[in-house]
């Protein structure tokens, strides 16, 4: 990953946070290859086309549009894939899960999307948890939700697969765990 991939990515997602240069975009992506001339632009998404002019000028500064000829204006969404990786590079997870290939296409983007077979692959993803949670002592159950909020939505699950698994001990009282 280059030094400037993640300042980059950041300006990137900070720029695309406004409205307006959001919905530009998107316009440009779904005319396709085609493109389309900022008066067209204005007219589709109802902004004058000063703004249209200005916000077209920052995302071509941005790297994410390409002028087309003398008039037309299309996405180059290439810039968004690459701050992505720059991004996905950063995530923990990432690394980890070169270590578990056959969990791999359950994740997306540090994200768990898909539970995997747990008859299959539940040790795997217990153990893989556990290594991402990296439990020292005795933790409280808001701490391990918190950690493993980091992948998935549904942290109850994990944590359960974990403690079912072996990965993680349950105090009698369901509030705290250690680390197997």
């Amino acid at each position: 990953m280059s030094a400037v991939a993640v300042p980059r990515a950041a300006e990137l997602l900070s720029m695309l946070a406004d409205p307006t240069r959001l919905r530009v975009l998107a316009e440009l992506a779904r005319r396709g290859r085609s493109g389309a001339t900022m008066p067209a632009v204005a007219e589709a998404l109802d902004i004058p086309l000063d703004k249209v002019r200005q916000t077209v000028s920052r995302l071509i500064g941005l790297d994410v549009v390409d002028r087309v000829g003398q008039d037309r204006f299309v996405a180059r969404l290439s810039g968004l894939r690459a701050a992505a990786t720059a991004l996905d590079d950063l995530s923990p997870v990432t690394g980890l899960l070169a270590e578990y290939p056959r969990l791999k296409g359950c994740f997306s983007h540090g994200r768990l999307v898909a539970m995997p077979s747990i008859d299959t692959h539940g040790a795997d993803l217990a153990e893989f948890l556990g290594r991402l949670v990296a439990l020292e002592g005795v933790v409280d159950e808001p701490e391990v939700n918190r950690r493993l909020a980091v992948v998935g939505d549904d942290t109850a699950a994990l944590r359960r697969l974990m403690v079912d698994m072996g990965v993680l001990i349950r105090d009698p009282a369901g509030t705290a765990y250690t680390s197997t």
